[in-house]
């Protein structure tokens, strides 16, 4: 039942989006650019998809090679427990 109820929500979301942009989308069909500025467009859309398919790489990468492990300290190997100083936590 949870399920469901997200996935309407979703849908509801996404129903209310597409109402609010559809009306603004056929506003503006008489606006023409120019070549550059289209191209500066798919210039951003490609750096932003770079941006976060590298993020994407850094999170699987450090996931994959451990450094997202919770640290957990070992105590050197000269240090006993009638030591005065005590190990940082």
């Amino acid at each position: 039942m949870k399920r469901l109820s997200v996935i309407i929500a979703a849908a509801a979301i996404v129903a209310a989006i597409a109402a609010l942009i559809v009306p603004m989308w056929t506003m503006t069909s008489h606006v023409s650019l120019d070549p550059f500025a289209f191209k500066m467009i798919v210039l951003m859309v490609i750096g932003c998809f770079a941006v976060g398919g590298g993020l994407m790489f850094l999170i699987f990468y450090s996931a994959r090679k451990g450094y997202d492990d919770r640290v957990i300290y070992s105590p050197p190997k000269t240090w006993t427990h009638e030591s005065p100083r005590k190990p940082p936590l």
